[in-house]
């Protein structure tokens, strides 16, 4: 597939694209989280550079074929786990299908089913809901601008020109990280008003990057016919 597409110099698409996407269930749901890692624990039970939950945007599609979006971040020093976990769950609730970009979703619940025993029930349950949108592209889909790489921020310049990062205050989920973790961690370091505006620029990044798979997914729809 990769080699037909640089020789050709367009998008491949292998058949069944269509049949592979008409697995996904509806009410469809797109879910992103950024997490954050230190050395020296910030809060009990972890270990060093445990990765941990702070935030998450979550689209999902309407009967009315327009999105909802919900997005939550934590704020303040204290362990967010339980609540992002009961805000997490309500906000997927009535999803077919959640989908992710990658299995790294899947990772930061099973954390939270660790961190969070009193929603472990709910959190399996959504977990069984999630659904990998990377699968789909590396299965059916190669654009010559892939260069080998199946990354959303490879895969969107490829197929959807039009939308990017490259607007955005934080465009990397490294520097997200980093950035959270001075939020909730040492707010001394901020200037006045500048913490307030890191707090906008982290849910614009995290919102970008579940629109993103929106997106992705309207053109894998469009690839299928």
């Amino acid at each position: 597939r990769q080699v037909r597409s640089v020789r050709t110099g367009e998008v491949n698409v292998e058949p069944g694209l269509a049949a592979a996407l008409d697995v996904i269930e509806a009410p469809i749901g797109l879910l992103d989280f950024e997490t954050i890692m230190r050395a020296l624990p910030p809060w009990d039970g972890l270990g060093p550079w445990a990765v941990t939950p702070v935030q998450f945007s979550y689209h999902e599609l309407r009967p009315d074929a327009e999105y909802k979006h919900i997005e939550w971040l934590a704020d303040g020093p204290d362990d967010p786990c339980e609540p992002l976990a009961r805000a997490l769950v309500e906000a997927c609730r009535d999803a077919g299908h959640v989908l992710m970009y990658t299995t790294y979703e899947r990772t930061q619940i099973n954390t939270l089913i660790d961190r969070v025993p009193q929603l472990a029930s709910e959190l399996e349950e959504l977990r069984e809901r999630l659904f990998d949108l990377a699968k789909i592209v590396e299965h059916y889909v190669y654009h010559p601008d892939f260069q080998g790489s199946f990354s959303l921020k490879q895969v969107l310049p490829a197929l959807i020109p039009d939308l990017g990062y490259d607007d955005l205050a934080i465009q990397g989920g490294m520097d997200a990280s980093v950035e959270i973790a001075r939020m909730l961690l040492r707010p001394e370091t901020f200037e006045p008003g500048e913490r307030e505006q890191l707090r906008e620029d982290l849910l614009a990044y995290c919102e970008r990057d579940t629109w993103a798979m929106v997106r992705l997914l309207e053109v894998l729809r469009e690839l299928a016919i």
